[in-house]
């Protein structure tokens, strides 16, 4: 029946009806397991690049927009309802979530926030549609280059530069569409909540992220994407940046807080952002220290991530505190030597392991005794978001012993 409405009707109408049929297998699989949703999100996902992709080539043919502008729309929403189930089906994978719920430990209480004060409607604007016009330059190379393949296979009469020319604008396609999604998500971020101050935090859980401010654009970035040079890497990424998936990965625990660079004009996604002055900060953070479900630092070369270390072994019991290595083995081992003259607890051996495409390679965690452990990032499933995948299996160990301790399990509270 498919083979013949797809005859009939045309590629239009075969692929229109392939979007509605998946969209309703995926709704009608919500009691299924979530890895069901995930293979149903991928599905859809891969659809709606099909969808925005077939109607460039009707675009590039027929020369009429207008025409294929439905055709234009409902890729895009299935593709963005696709990315949703994806990340809805991930956290539904998550072990620790479940554990933390079935314990009756989940806090799904959101984090304090108000609006930045000034106009932002103007900015959010400008970047939407800055980021749509260079997303669709994009696809439009990507069209090109489809078509241009498409005549090599099926003439002998082209130019010998031919499958050069396909292979730029393949290149083209990728770095367009990457730094369109890169300044469409800057122009969401106008619109993110922010902490007016550590007061708000009070008797709320939440979890403290603290890093380097100099490793903000590379950890706000999405994924790195294969292949591409290191020259491309900090432009082209498509999906949710690095700290959006560390703070999801995260959840369980509570919600992501983070103190915001001082004078960033917008606040990256991620972490729910918070601004001290660039004089007193060591005080404030220390007593979001002692008021944090779980502490997170990201591993880089700086004094305040050295003094927030220190800080943290000193007033925090070892179940209460998560190192995040985003860094390669030298570097790592460069690091660890200089933490040694800081930090009262040694950190432990690099250890290697499968490589991400994420910029995060590893993590370590203490036992009660402040025995260091470190632990490299693990590939999961293909269908995976890789880094949150990796992270919910290498953060069993600290989940347990957080619960533990919440608990009282040992009669110990923070600041011990």
């Amino acid at each position: 029946m498919s083979v013949l409405v797809a005859v009939q009707w045309g590629p239009t109408y075969a692929a229109v009806l392939c979007a509605v049929a998946t969209v309703a297998v995926l709704h009608a699989t919500t009691r299924k397991p979530a890895l069901w949703h995930l293979a149903g999100g991928t599905a859809l996902c891969c659809l709606g690049v099909l969808l925005l992709a077939y109607a460039h080539h009707r675009t590039v043919r027929t020369g009429l927009l207008g025409g294929n502008f439905s055709l234009y729309l409902l890729g895009h929403l299935v593709f963005v309802r696709g990315t949703k189930a994806r990340h809805a089906a991930q956290l539904a994978l998550s072990g620790l979530r479940r554990h933390r719920e079935e314990a009756g430990l989940l806090k799904r209480a959101e984090a304090p926030g108000e609006p930045r004060a000034g106009g932002r409607l103007v900015p959010f604007t400008l970047t939407g549609a800055t980021g749509s016009v260079v997303c669709g330059v994009g696809a439009m190379c990507f069209s090109f280059a489809a078509l241009a393949l498409h005549d090599i296979l099926t003439t002998d009469d082209h130019p010998w530069w031919g499958p050069l020319a396909v292979a730029v604008l393949l290149v083209q396609a990728v770095v367009m569409v990457g730094m369109g999604n890169t300044i469409l998500r800057t122009g969401v971020q106008y619109y993110d909540k922010v902490i007016s101050s550590p007061d708000d935090l009070a008797g709320r859980p939440y979890v403290l992220y603290l890093r380097s401010f100099r490793d903000d654009h590379r950890l706000s970035r999405p994924h790195r994407v294969p292949l591409v040079g290191a020259w491309l890497a900090a432009a082209v990424g498509l999906g949710r940046g690095e700290e959006e998936r560390i703070a999801a990965a995260l959840s369980w625990a509570a919600p992501l807080v983070g103190v915001g660079a001082p004078g960033e004009r917008v606040p990256k996604a991620g972490a729910r952002r918070m601004y001290l002055p660039r004089d007193d900060w060591q005080t404030p953070v220390s007593t979001m220290m002692r008021g944090a479900t779980l502490v997170v630092i990201v591993l880089g070369r700086g004094q305040g991530t050295l003094w927030e270390i220190r800080e943290a072994m000193r007033i925090l019991p070892p179940e209460r505190l998560l190192l995040l290595v985003p860094m390669k083995e030298k570097a790592y081992d460069e690091f660890r030597a200089l933490a040694a003259d800081w930090a009262p607890v040694d950190l432990p051996a690099y250890r290697r392991g499968r490589l991400l495409s994420s910029r995060v390679r590893g993590l370590v965690h203490f036992t009660p005794d402040w025995e260091a452990e470190f632990v490299a990032l693990k590939r999961p499933s293909p269908l995976e978001d890789q880094l949150m995948g990796s992270l919910d299996r290498a953060l069993w160990p600290v989940m347990e012993r957080l619960t533990a301790l919440e608990r009282g399990a040992d009669g110990r509270g923070v600041g011990s």
